[in-house]
Order: C-alpha cells, then sequence, then structure tokens
C-alpha cells in the first residue's frame, strides 16, 4: 500500500526547489537571458549524465526478453497518449505551434523526479530499473518529436537539431540497458553527481521562469486546464483499460500506469523556452499539473492497481 505522504513530500520538495527560482528570478539574479543559458545546460549536459547513470547503475535481474519488452510497452505508452491527446487539442484553438506545445504537454510526464520515488514506493526500490527503462523512450521522443512540436513547422527547426547529445545519449542507453554493460566506479559516479543536478536546475529553471509573468497570467491561459486533465486524468485510464487486455505482469502493467499519470514534464518549460514557444503556458501547465497530482496520483493508484 502506497504511503500518501510519499507523494506529499515529493510535490513540497518540488515546489520549494521552484519557489527558490522564483525568488532568484524576481531578484533578478537570474535573468531570461541566464534562463536559456542554464536550460541548455541541462537539456544537453546533464540530462544526458542522467541517462546514463539510471541503466549504468543497474541492479535489478532482468531478462533480456523482459528489458525489451517493458521498452516496446513504454514506446507504445506514448503511442496512446498522442492519439488521445492530437484530436483534443487541436479543439482548443490557436496555431500549430501551440498545439504542439500543448500535446507535448499532455504526453510527457515527469516520470524522472517524481517518477522514482512513487514507483518505488508503490512497488518497491528494486524497480528503478524499470522506470529508467521508461525514461529511454521519454528522451529520445523528447529530442527529436519533442523539438519538432515545440519548435513549431516554420519557425527556424532544422533537422540538425535532431542530432544533439541527449538525443545521442538515449539511443546509447537502449545496448548499455540490454546488455547490463557496467562502468568503471569513477566514470558511473561522475555521472552520476553531473546528473543529480538536473533536477535542481530544471525547477530553478521553472520558477525563475514563472517570476516573469504574474499569476493572473499563469491561470488565465485555459488551455492548461484540459491538458492537465488529459496528463493526469484521461490518458492513464485509457493506458491501463488498452494493456489491462494484454499485459499480463501486473508488476510492469501497474508501473506503466503510474508512471503514466506523473504531471507535465518540467522539461516542457526548458524547450518552451529554447525554442521561444510560450514559455509562460509551458510553465503554467507544469505548476497546476503538480499541484493537482497531490489527489490525482493516488485516486488513480487505488482506482486502477
Amino acid at each position: 500500500m502506497i504511503d500518501i505522504h510519499v507523494i506529499i513530500n515529493q510535490i513540497a520538495v518540488l515546489f520549494l526547489i521552484m519557489a527558490i527560482g522564483f525568488i532568484i528570478g524576481k531578484l533578478k539574479i537570474l535573468t531570461p537571458e541566464g534562463n536559456k543559458i542554464l536550460s541548455k545546460v541541462v537539456l544537453f549536459v546533464t540530462l544526458p549524465c542522467t541517462i546514463l547513470s539510471s541503466v549504468l547503475n543497474n541492479e535489478m535481474d532482468i531478462s533480456v526478453g523482459d528489458t525489451l519488452f517493458f521498452l516496446l510497452l513504454s514506446f507504445l505508452a506514448y503511442l496512446i497518449a498522442f492519439a488521445i491527446s492530437i484530436p483534443v487539442v487541436r479543439f482548443t484553438g490557436g496555431n500549430k505551434k501551440i498545439h504542439g506545445l500543448l500535446n507535448y504537454m499532455a504526453v510527457f510526464s515527469n516520470c524522472a523526479f517524481m517518477g522514482f520515488p512513487v514507483v518505488m514506493a508503490v512497488f518497491g526500490a528494486e524497480t528503478a530499473f524499470y522506470i529508467a527503462l521508461f525514461n529511454i523512450p521519454f528522451n529520445l521522443l523528447t529530442f527529436s518529436i519533442g523539438i519538432f512540436l515545440i519548435s513549431g513547422k516554420g519557425s527556424g527547426f532544422k533537422p540538425k537539431q535532431f542530432l544533439n547529445t541527449t538525443l545521442i545519449v538515449a539511443i546509447l542507453a537502449i545496448p548499455v540497458a540490454v546488455t547490463g554493460l557496467k562502468a568503471p566506479y569513477v566514470i558511473s559516479e561522475t555521472l552520476r553527481i553531473a546528473g543529480s543536478m538536473t533536477t535542481p536546475c530544471a525547477m530553478i529553471l521553472l520558477g525563475s521562469t514563472l517570476a516573469y509573468v504574474t499569476l493572473k497570467d499563469v491561470f488565465s491561459e485555459w488551455r492548461i486546464f484540459p491538458v492537465s486533465a488529459l496528463k493526469l486524468i484521461i490518458i492513464p485510464v485509457i493506458t491501463w483499460f488498452i494493456f489491462k487486455q494484454f499485459v499480463t505482469n501486473d508488476l510492469m502493467l501497474g508501473i506503466l500506469v503510474v508512471l503514466s499519470s506523473m504531471p507535465t514534464a518540467a522539461m516542457s518549460a526548458m524547450l518552451a523556452v529554447e525554442y521561444k514557444n510560450k514559455e509562460h503556458v509551458a510553465s503554467s501547465g507544469v505548476f497546476l499539473s503538480t499541484l493537482l497530482c497531490g489527489v490525482t496520483v493516488p485516486l488513480v493508484i487505488f482506482l486502477l492497481l
């Protein structure tokens, strides 16, 4: 049985780090130009370290077949989410660029910082490797389709944007995960420490971005409400219903559903800053969905699992 305090504590940590970013943004310690620099550091330096560290430090005894099967299910979970979000987002109005951002926000979850502690609290610490596997398609899709969606067609997008360190590392992580490859302590520890900066830097960036918009602006963007409903309730329920028909491994099913129910990825705010696509909408969506997940995540777990 999940301890509700685990979820509450993780949400509290998220908001406190976000508050630090908000304060230093208000004090102009971190300016909009600084946000762009910090965004690049997280996206293309610390995040690749996080990805490699997560698969190199696997302690779970899982077969190659189960590893590949779970990876396949993870990709399918994203396909299901896109199939649900695309037609719904089209009815929110606006242009293709805002549609791309909203689709990203509805599909991609905070499956790392929120995902690891919550899933391990529900299913046990040994499931960390499954979460690491789920984050591989997250990064593959974020730094390919995600960039295309958020940058917007005709807004300066170039195919070479696909070729970045994070996407390359996410691809390399697949054979590392399947083969169970290990790295020397010096390398693995370096990656772990560098990767540990990803979450605090991402949340500080989110808070700093919010510092440059008013609270009225945060909640006046009505599109974040249906997107949050998609992300937190509709997509996890439909994902559960589809997977329930053929996934006989209850552990895999449960992990996939819980990870699908996490709030909007903070990455949406960083990419919105990077590609100049209504960063206040992305930041507001992350803020709202993270606030609401304290209610929706336990609800999804208790009703479906």
